[in-house]
């Protein structure tokens, strides 16, 4: 999960203007002299047992059941900046706009939450950038097991009481 949050993040980022390879590790960022600067950076992953159960039905018809044995949610911290502050907030938004309710991984929805943001100036900042904003990225997901029912052809019916 963690590789293709953020290999979704870095796409967005892209995708919003960001013409720069975005950066992943914050020594790199910090080490940086790019004034247009992105980066997807990890922030948390929490974990939380979970019983849930849902029935699905594969490309043959077979009835399945998946159990969701943790719910993980995994969180991001991008960082947008630029020399010019209208830049900035214009690839802002433009990244807020690409980015989907949702994305499917193995089979399995995961929901995307913009949680907060966070502005910095030129004074405030280790970036290059005169403005730059942090936002973060949450992603819903979990950790699941699937098993099959049992075929009735399996099952042998010993005796019948009333």
């Amino acid at each position: 999960m963690f590789t293709e949050c953020r290999e979704y993040l870095i796409e967005k980022l892209r995708e919003a203007g960001i013409r720069s390879k975005p950066y992943t590790s914050m020594k790199k960022l910090r080490t940086s002299q790019e004034a247009h600067i992105g980066a997807v950076l990890f922030e948390e992953e929490v974990f939380d047992r979970s019983g849930a159960k849902t029935r699905y039905s594969d490309q043959t018809g077979a009835q399945h059941k998946r159990r969701k044995i943790f719910s993980r949610e995994t969180t991001f911290s991008v960082v947008i900046g630029d020399p010019d502050p209208k830049k900035t907030e214009d690839i802002f938004e433009a990244f807020l706009s690409a980015l989907d309710k949702g994305i499917y991984m193995d089979g399995n929805y995961t929901p995307i939450e913009v949680e907060e943001s966070e502005w910095v100036d030129d004074d405030d900042s280790i970036l290059k950038a005169k403005v730059a904003v942090n936002v973060k990225v949450k992603f819903a997901g979990g950790v699941y097991k699937d098993t099959d029912f049992a075929k009735l052809a399996d099952i042998e019916i010993e005796s019948v009481s009333k």
